[in-house]
């Protein structure tokens, strides 16, 4: 089977000036103007985005799969594509607002309090989060008073500079630091290690697989298929030692209002080195079954443009293989 490209060497489209323009109206003309001149911008992604549109396409009908549905027509399954993508570039505009502190903890419903209590209260921990929902929004519940903490969130810088660039010119002084990792190596280990001693927090995004070594992931069920996850944010996040919480925002499609949704995924445990690849395993069946989760909750505002189940046939098939003869 042919692979498709990387989700890393995809480049971000659009331009900063595009992305200025836009913000500009947003600012001068309100919500509403901004929505109107939104929509054909989206529109045009969408028509001319093959490969995220395919993606989004393929992740939809997994979507429909899971919820046991019958599959929607054609036109159907496009409608449901485009209000994927136009939901993404709608969300744009509140994380200019968490950037800007307009959003704060009064406009953010926190799912499980006690959760949240445990996180903030103690000492650093790893958040493994995914590209699902709108964790810029989080910059809110951890910028003040007696909760805050500083979040430290890991980026492969190249996918996406003008965008990163542009929210740190927003706000430079915003609760949210980026790492912006390319190559990762032992002295990232040892800070990212130092910044969890200082009590911070330090964000993982582990729904897309390493840049550098693609093929090191297992195949673990996601929306009834399996899909290849990568091992390094699960290995890194054991190397911590320290609590791990599983954390996304979500905008409730009713009210309107995020929702964090925050959850104690796994505590420092000392791993065997024969061990290491079933416990692995484990942590990433697990995030994968708490991503399905969300999606299935809130589908449309998924944001990996690309087929999320593409990954080598022949791996995933050993990977089965070796599974029943164990």
């Amino acid at each position: 089977m042919s692979r498709q490209q990387h989700w890393s060497s995809i480049k971000e489209r659009g331009s900063l000036l595009g992305i200025r323009t836009l913000v500009l109206i947003y600012k001068v003309f309100g919500k509403g103007l901004f929505k109107v001149c939104f929509w054909p911008v989206m529109l045009y992604f969408y028509l001319t985005g093959g490969q995220a549109r395919s993606g989004i396409l393929t992740y939809w009908r997994q979507v429909e799969i899971s919820r046991h549905s019958p599959p929607c027509n054609r036109f159907m399954l496009h409608v449901n594509g485009f209000k994927v993508f136009l939901t993404f570039g709608m969300a744009i505009v509140d994380k200019f607002d968490a950037w800007l502190g307009k959003i704060n903890i009064a406009d953010i419903d926190i799912v499980d309090e006690q959760c949240y209590q445990s996180l903030t209260g103690s000492g650093g921990c790893v958040i493994l989060s995914t590209h699902l929902g709108n964790m810029e929004i989080c910059r809110a519940i951890f910028s003040s008073g007696a909760n805050k903490k500083k979040l430290n969130v890991i980026t492969y810088n190249e996918h996406a500079p003008s965008f990163n660039n542009f929210l740190k010119r927003i706000n430079p002084d915003a609760a949210i630091n980026f790492i912006h990792i390319n190559n990762f190596g032992p002295d990232d280990t040892i800070q990212l290690k130092q910044k969890i001693e200082d009590g911070e927090a330090v964000v993982i995004f582990a729904d897309r697989t390493s840049v550098n070594n693609p093929d090191s992931v297992d195949f673990v069920p996601f929306l009834s298929k399996p899909a290849p996850i990568a091992i390094g944010p699960f290995a890194l996040a054991t190397i911590m030692s320290c609590p791990v919480y599983f954390m996304t925002c979500l905008k409730n499609s009713e009210s309107g209002k995020y929702q964090v949704h925050i959850e104690e995924f796994a505590q420092p445990t000392k791993v065997k080195r024969n061990e290491r690849k079933a416990y692995f395993n484990q942590l990433m069946t697990k995030y994968a079954d708490r991503l399905s989760h969300y999606c299935l909750l809130e589908p449309y505002q998924w944001a990996n443009f690309f087929d999320f189940w593409q990954g080598n046939a022949s791996t995933a098939a050993e990977q089965s293989e070796n599974k029943k003869t164990q």
